[in-house]
């Protein structure tokens, strides 16, 4: 269970920046894990520290991958924010930046796009054997800055996993 900010109660002093700037690489731990296939949902796409830990773990997932028959598969769905697309195009390409041309990895960026509906799932599933979800997003300034929203998230191993990718 991961909550943020941890010490979320009335009474405990004011969170500074970078107060829960461990939270990205749980997330990203996770990603890394994946041998085969992952699923990533949220209603929109990491930013700040998360965007960076996400392409750290997409480099680990590539480097594992180097050599294999089968590339790994890598799907980012986001939802519809009104007034606030996403760039489907732009986060692909600077979620491989920092990736060979060559990598073993097939990575898909989607977005919602029809009506103002998400079914607000944030999901992390991988290899049907580890899963990642709850109530947060993967927004920087949200999360890890002054004032954070207080949220908390799960992992969870096993048959529950598989069932987060059917959900993608």
């Amino acid at each position: 269970l991961h909550q943020t900010p941890k010490e979320a109660f009335p009474g405990h002093p004011v969170h500074p920046d970078g107060h829960d700037d461990w939270f990205p690489q749980i997330m990203a731990d996770i990603m890394a894990r994946t041998t085969v296939w992952c699923d990533v949902m949220s209603l929109g796409p990491p930013d700040g520290l998360f965007m960076d830990r996400f392409k750290e773990a997409l480099k680990t997932i590539a480097d594992n991958a180097a050599g294999k028959e089968k590339p790994v598969t890598v799907r980012m769905m986001f939802g519809n924010i009104v007034g606030m697309p996403v760039n489907c195009t732009g986060v692909l390409k600077e979620l491989v930046a920092d990736l060979p041309e060559d990598a073993n990895l097939r990575l898909w960026v989607g977005a919602w796009r029809k009506g103002v509906s998400w079914n607000h799932a944030k999901i992390i599933a991988v290899d049907g054997k580890y899963l990642h979800t709850g109530g947060h997003n993967m927004w920087d300034g949200h999360y890890l800055k002054f004032d954070p929203v207080h949220d908390l998230s799960l992992e969870m191993e096993g048959r529950i996993a598989h069932d987060g990718h059917l959900f993608a």
